[in-house]
Protein backbone atom coordinates (compact mmCIF):
# COMPACT_ATOMS: atom_id res chain seq x y z
CA UNK A 1 0.00 0.00 0.00
CA UNK A 2 2.83 2.40 0.84
CA UNK A 3 4.47 1.68 -2.50
CA UNK A 4 1.23 2.50 -4.32
CA UNK A 5 1.02 5.88 -2.59
CA UNK A 6 4.65 6.65 -3.47
CA UNK A 7 4.07 5.68 -7.09
CA UNK A 8 0.97 7.88 -7.28
CA UNK A 9 2.89 10.82 -5.77
CA UNK A 10 5.70 10.28 -8.26
CA UNK A 11 3.18 10.17 -11.11
CA UNK A 12 1.61 13.44 -9.94
CA UNK A 13 5.05 15.10 -9.72
CA UNK A 14 5.94 13.85 -13.20
CA UNK A 15 2.58 15.07 -14.50
CA UNK A 16 3.19 18.53 -13.04
CA UNK A 17 6.68 18.69 -14.56
CA UNK A 18 5.33 17.62 -17.96
CA UNK A 19 2.61 20.28 -17.78
CA UNK A 20 5.16 22.94 -16.80
CA UNK A 21 7.47 21.90 -19.63
CA UNK A 22 4.61 21.94 -22.14
CA UNK A 23 3.64 25.44 -20.97
CA UNK A 24 7.21 26.67 -21.46
CA UNK A 25 7.39 25.08 -24.92
CA UNK A 26 4.00 26.57 -25.85
CA UNK A 27 5.17 30.06 -24.83
CA UNK A 28 8.38 29.69 -26.87
CA UNK A 29 6.44 28.47 -29.91
CA UNK A 30 4.01 31.39 -29.68
CA UNK A 31 6.83 33.90 -29.34
CA UNK A 32 8.71 32.40 -32.28
CA UNK A 33 5.52 32.40 -34.35
CA UNK A 34 4.88 36.06 -33.52
CA UNK A 35 8.49 36.95 -34.40
CA UNK A 36 8.21 35.18 -37.76
CA UNK A 37 4.91 36.93 -38.54
CA UNK A 38 6.46 40.31 -37.68
CA UNK A 39 9.46 39.63 -39.94
CA UNK A 40 7.19 38.54 -42.77
CA UNK A 41 5.11 41.70 -42.41
CA UNK A 42 8.26 43.83 -42.54
CA UNK A 43 9.44 41.93 -45.62
CA UNK A 44 6.04 42.37 -47.25
CA UNK A 45 6.10 46.11 -46.62
CA UNK A 46 9.63 46.41 -48.03
CA UNK A 47 8.73 44.37 -51.10
CA UNK A 48 5.56 46.38 -51.68
CA UNK A 49 7.56 49.62 -51.54
CA UNK A 50 10.17 48.25 -53.96
CA UNK A 51 7.51 47.04 -56.40
CA UNK A 52 5.78 50.42 -56.39
CA UNK A 53 9.11 52.13 -57.00
CA UNK A 54 10.00 49.82 -59.90
CA UNK A 55 6.51 50.16 -61.38
CA UNK A 56 6.84 53.96 -61.32
CA UNK A 57 10.25 53.71 -62.99
CA UNK A 58 8.89 51.41 -65.70
CA UNK A 59 5.97 53.75 -66.42
CA UNK A 60 8.33 56.71 -66.65
CA UNK A 61 10.60 54.82 -69.02
CA UNK A 62 7.71 53.78 -71.29
CA UNK A 63 6.35 57.33 -71.34
CA UNK A 64 9.78 58.68 -72.24
CA UNK A 65 10.41 55.95 -74.86
CA UNK A 66 7.03 54.84 -76.25
CA UNK A 67 8.43 53.27 -79.42
CA UNK A 68 10.78 51.03 -77.44
CA UNK A 69 7.90 50.03 -75.16
CA UNK A 70 5.78 49.04 -78.15
CA UNK A 71 8.72 47.16 -79.68
CA UNK A 72 9.36 45.24 -76.48
CA UNK A 73 5.65 44.41 -76.16
CA UNK A 74 5.59 43.24 -79.80
CA UNK A 75 8.68 41.05 -79.32
CA UNK A 76 7.29 39.57 -76.09
CA UNK A 77 3.95 38.86 -77.79
CA UNK A 78 5.71 37.17 -80.69
CA UNK A 79 7.82 35.08 -78.33
CA UNK A 80 4.80 33.99 -76.28
CA UNK A 81 2.93 33.18 -79.50
CA UNK A 82 5.77 30.95 -80.68
CA UNK A 83 5.86 29.15 -77.33
CA UNK A 84 2.10 28.58 -77.37
CA UNK A 85 2.24 27.44 -80.98
CA UNK A 86 4.89 24.85 -80.15
CA UNK A 87 2.97 23.68 -77.09
CA UNK A 88 -0.18 23.07 -79.14
CA UNK A 89 1.55 20.85 -81.73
Amino acid sequence: MANTIKIEEAQKKIGKKVNEASDVIQEKVEKTYDDVIDRLKDERDWLETELKHEYRNARRYVRANPEQGVGIALAAGFFVGVLIGRAIR
